[in-house]
């Protein structure tokens, strides 16, 4: 794993999982960041996902090497993987940097409210 940390104002450590929608291919996360305030995640389309039990949240990441799992949702977009392609793995992780939730997406907005 070669994990980058995605930028959050308010930070994801001691967060928990509230809920998460996917509808067509946009995945929407909703976490509860250690001050109550919400964290909205927005994960457009959306290729793979993979859900480990989720609860409590330590950090969300972008994985920045080629693993099984995204080579796996690249197989099932492509005939053939193109050299370059627009997907990134991201990573929920939990407090043992275990991944709990990971999602392959073109790309994630990261929004915080109150």
């Amino acid at each position: 794993m070669n994990l980058k940390p995605l930028p959050c104002d308010v930070g994801f450590a001691d967060a928990e999982l509230d809920h998460y929608l996917k509808e067509q291919s946009q995945l929407k996360v909703i976490i509860r960041a250690w001050n109550q305030k919400k964290i909205e995640l927005v994960f457009q389309d959306v290729i793979q996902l993979l859900d480990q039990g989720i609860g409590d949240i330590a950090n969300v990441c972008r994985e920045t090497n080629q693993t099984d799992f995204l080579i796996s949702a690249l197989e099932t977009t492509y005939e053939s993987i193109p050299a370059t392609h627009p997907y990134q793995e991201y990573a929920f992780l939990d407090h043992n940097d275990s991944k709990v939730l990971t999602v392959v997406a073109k790309s994630v907005d990261v929004r915080v409210a109150d």
